[in-house]
């Protein structure tokens, strides 16, 4: 199975523009699986909550709908970040899509710093869809700092853990290593680059999106400052085998009955 990580350096509000970007990217290497970065065609840094509806899309609409097609022509699955509008507010979420027409859809658990003020608390939970034998799971960002969201992930079947993220503190790839090794999944960190200065504040995101197998091997590892596309073939045998050694299963000697709720 390949697995590829799309890592783009979208302008703030020009959409049209950063889809375009992100489908070269796309057209430029062969995948089953392609991981692309959170609000991935937006943009970040909103100043507003009627900015971030100005610039949020259906899930059903013509926007995502650019990314269903390009799924159906790579005959591959796309994972991708966008801003959700809904009847009650904005989510910052993600999606899988795939060419036969299904989707996981996933609202961000973990809302980052000043999201807090512009998108609604994640209601969706966790998810896992299957395309061609491969279990897809979906995080956004900060999820990560949190080990409950890729165990829950893990205990629910994932084998890739699809991560859409617009970084900009410096820990998470060294941190995916962990988490790979402690859940015995792939972990797919596509991650964006590039600063925005918006607000009276500039953030400078931290690229370097990486691809790290439950063996704790960094299968691929992006460049900080440039916008790439890199694939490599994963085996979702290796994440299904929970076992380390004759004794320990990862999965089966959980103890929850002494673990702190």
């Amino acid at each position: 199975m390949r697995i590829a990580l799309i890592q783009n350096h979208p302008r703030f509000g020009e959409v049209e523009n950063n889809l375009n970007g992100l489908l070269t990217l796309i057209e430029s290497v062969e995948a089953d699986l392609y991981v692309l970065p959170e609000l991935c065609f937006s943009g970040y840094q909103f100043v507003s909550t009627d900015e971030v509806r100005s610039l949020a899309v259906d899930p059903d609409g013509a926007v995502i709908g650019w990314l269903r097609q390009a799924a159906c022509d790579r005959n591959a699955a796309i994972a991708f970040g966008y801003p959700e509008r809904s009847a009650a507010g904005c989510y910052n979420a993600a999606m899988v899509v795939t060419p036969d027409g299904r989707d996981l859809r996933y609202r961000k658990t973990h809302l980052f710093y000043r999201e807090k003020d512009l998108f609604l608390p994640g209601d969706s939970g966790f998810g896992v869809i299957e395309w061609h034998g491969l279990r897809v799971g979906l995080a956004v960002c900060f999820d990560w700092y949190f080990p409950e969201s890729f165990r829950t992930l893990a205990l629910k079947g994932a084998d890739v853990i699809a991560h859409c993220s617009n970084l900009v503190m410096p820990y998470c790839q060294q941190a995916d290593l962990t988490r790979a090794l402690e859940n015995r999944v792939y972990i797919a960190t596509a991650n964006r680059v590039g600063t925005e200065d918006r607000g009276g504040e500039a953030l400078t995101f931290t690229g370097g999106s990486v691809l790290v197998s439950p063996r704790g091997e960094y299968l691929l590892t992006l460049p900080k400052d440039a916008e790439a596309a890199e694939v490599a073939v994963i085996d979702p045998e290796i994440a299904r085998q929970k076992k380390i050694n004759r004794y320990n299963d990862i999965i089966a000697d959980r103890r929850p009955e002494h673990y702190t709720l």
